[in-house]
């Protein structure tokens, strides 16, 4: 690193100087990988309802499923030790197969209230998907939007998009109306923050859970304890969520020949 210079420069001198610039070490910012076509239709979404205040978003109900771990490690433990104390119990952090099991978890909220959190056995097909949307959707949609003015929101997955669901759907299309949602953008879903928050509540609890069932009941638990204001300012937030989309650099015309491209392999293949 010093060569060339007319003057070495320890390690800790520029981790210092780095400090008093602000340049921290940080971890990576977790984001959806976007094609081409997914960033165009992203700035679609984000243009078509730059409209729309906190007061339209206070009448969309969002959803999602989310997995919780039992057991959870993400790698960055860090230890001082000697070389040849790497077997020494002190230095070993334990590890559980498969992080112990993990639950499946399905909710849905809105401004006005928060609504079920459904505990998944397995992971969510159309079946089951149809079963939540006749036991808890619906049900929810009515009391909350009781003049038919309701708008529920849900990602595209597999098990969203099925035919006996669009089929459903269909049905109640005088009830409430499905807003369409661009692909591969959980980060602009604002549950996404709620499973970020019920993780937090459930790693701060002492003791921990055990097993998958003690799991469950801190997911419920820690659920149905969302301060309404966290909720509420979540839903809020979307005009300012698109709002930086839009003021993202947009696609290029290379990204957009890029785009067009994806969109014509993906008619013929249909």
């Amino acid at each position: 690193m010093n060569q060339g210079a007319t003057k070495s420069v320890s390690q800790s001198t520029i981790q210092r100087t780095l400090l008093r610039l602000g340049l921290r070490s940080r971890r990576l910012v977790r984001a959806p990988m976007l094609t081409a076509v997914h960033r165009r239709r992203r700035l679609e979404f984000a243009r078509q309802y730059s409209s729309w205040t906190s007061t339209e978003w206070r009448q969309v109900a969002f959803s999602d499923e989310s997995r919780f771990m039992l057991h959870r490690t993400d790698g960055r433990w860090r230890i001082r030790r000697e070389t040849s104390e790497r077997n020494h119990p002190a230095t070993i952090a334990g590890t559980v197969q498969a992080g112990g099991g993990s639950i499946m978890v399905w909710g849905m909220f809105s401004w006005h209230s928060l609504g079920s959190l459904i505990i998944v056995e397995g992971t969510m097909d159309q079946y089951k998907y149809a079963s939540v949307l006749a036991d808890h959707v619906h049900p929810y949609m009515r009391i909350v939007f009781p003049q038919d003015d309701g708008i529920f929101q849900q990602d595209n997955a597999r098990c969203h998009t099925a035919a006996s669901v669009r089929a459903w759907f269909e049905e109640h299309q005088d009830e409430f109306t499905v807003l369409p949602w661009p692909a591969n953008s959980p980060d602009l879903n604002p549950i996404e923050h709620l499973w970020d928050h019920l993780d937090r509540v459930v790693r701060a609890m002492d003791p921990q859970p055990r097993n998958l069932a003690q799991l469950a009941t801190a997911l419920e638990s820690a659920w149905l304890n969302i301060p309404e204001n966290t909720f509420r300012d979540l839903c809020d937030s979307l005009p300012a969520r698109l709002a930086a989309v839009r003021s993202a650099k947009g696609p290029t015309p290379e990204l957009e020949q890029k785009a067009e491209k994806e969109l014509g392999e993906t008619a013929l293949v249909k």
